[in-house]
């Protein structure tokens, strides 16, 4: 049994609140969560409310249900959006009303479903969700993850159910840097560094970066002309409040240039996406765009997932992680993004972050897109971190900067 067990859970879930959200009093909390972890949502609840929370409303989710609706709604139905939902969407924007994510279930739950149907409801919703905001931030949210039991015993088939959980339990703890004597401390030294590397790398006037190592990765990929690398810290401009939407957080992350991009990417790690393991899977660009894609595992389902639109074909995110990070440390796949894309260095494919571009705040989605921001329907991590991948920067005025020397920051 975990020492002090219940003190690590509460102090899991006052991070949450306090760092996570860096909840503002008076504020409303959404938290979404899956129906076996009725005690920890609760006690995330308790604490939304101890921080000052107006009001916490929990939406439920159960995964087996979520499938049947995923197989059996029509297509027509899936993509439309309710007038209550809208409405909801409306009142949340307008009143700055804060996201809690809690992911914690069977992570193949949608295994076998068609890949054009996943996710349908969701990014319909999501669409709205950010037309409605009209380029302007979210409002402040926060991704976590607790174990549930069928996650713990499809990644530990051999232990029991309870020493199962226990384990995962005792790494994500490990991940969320709240096994110390001080875990707010202890947090908030991890991510003030992760922001001086982002400080870093945006003083440097970055065009391009060059990416090599031995498993076949010879890559070159350009930067926005007014690119923004994101460490672990988020601004909520309504309460000028910062906040961390990723626990755990290892990444600086941007998004790249969507037309430039030239050369070849090697996943370094298995990647999944709704319970389907991608394995060994390799992609040349040319011009941005995706021109050949492979892999060994799953190859066909990979190419759905690109084939689905034009803009899959290109990139989305560029994330720096070094490979001595935590999670990479502890040498197993999650089977959830949150936990894998941050044990090393990755790409993502679709979806770009507006953010990314300085005075993001100012722009319309078109001219976002005119200046190099890709965006689509999905976002699709993969990384390609190594033990001996170097980076090597060029810079605005042609100087050569390492940024990355066998894995590792350089600097």
């Amino acid at each position: 049994m975990i020492k002090d067990f219940e003190l690590l859970k509460r102090n899991y879930a006052k991070l949450i609140v306090r760092r996570g959200l860096n909840l503002f009093k008076g504020r409303t909390v959404r938290i979404f969560a899956e129906l076996d972890q009725p005690q920890f949502v609760n006690m995330v609840a308790e604490e939304c409310y101890l921080a000052g929370a107006k009001r916490v409303h929990v939406h439920w989710n159960y995964g087996p249900i979520e499938r049947l609706a995923c197989e059996r709604i029509s297509l027509k139905e899936l993509k439309t959006l309710r007038p209550h939902k809208k409405e909801e969407i409306k009142f949340d924007i307008k009143n700055n009303v804060n996201y809690i994510f809690i992911t914690s279930e069977d992570p193949y739950y949608l295994k076998g479903v068609d890949p054009q149907r996943i996710g349908l409801e969701q990014l319909t919703r999501r669409a709205y969700f950010f037309k409605a905001i009209g380029g302007k931030d979210r409002p402040p949210f926060s991704s976590v993850c607790v174990p549930g039991v069928k996650w713990a015993k499809t990644l530990f088939p051999k232990l029991s159910d309870e020493a199962a959980v226990e384990k995962l339990w005792q790494l994500i703890f490990k991940a969320s840097h709240v096994n110390k004597k001080d875990p707010f401390a202890n947090w908030d030294k991890h991510i003030d560094e992760i922001d001086r590397h982002a400080k870093w790398l945006n003083n440097l006037k970055i065009k391009t970066l060059h990416y090599t190592s031995k498993n076949g990765t010879d890559f070159v990929v350009g930067l926005l002309d007014h690119y923004h690398f994101r460490g672990a810290s988020h601004f909520d401009f309504k309460t000028r409040r910062r906040y961390h939407p990723n626990m755990p957080s290892e990444e600086c992350f941007t998004s790249p240039h969507r037309l430039k991009a030239n050369g070849v990417l090697c996943s370094s790690k298995p990647f999944a996406f709704n319970g389907v393991v991608i394995k060994d899977a390799r992609f040349v660009f040319k011009k941005g765009r995706i021109i050949e894609v492979s892999a060994k595992q799953n190859e066909k389902f990979l190419k759905q997932l690109i084939n689905k639109s034009d803009a899959m074909h290109y990139l989305g995110e560029l994330a720096l992680v070094p490979y001595s990070s935590p999670i990479n440390q502890m040498g197993i796949l999650f089977l959830n993004i949150l936990y894998d894309e941050n044990a090393c260095c990755h790409f993502a494919i679709g979806e770009g972050f507006p953010y990314a571009h300085r005075g993001y705040r100012f722009l319309s989605r078109k001219k976002l897109q005119e200046k190099g921001i890709n965006f689509a329907d999905n976002h699709i991590d993969f990384m390609v971190g190594t033990s001996d991948l170097n980076i090597v920067a060029t810079t605005k005025d042609g100087k050569k900067v390492n940024i990355f020397k066998n894995g590792e920051w350089a600097k």
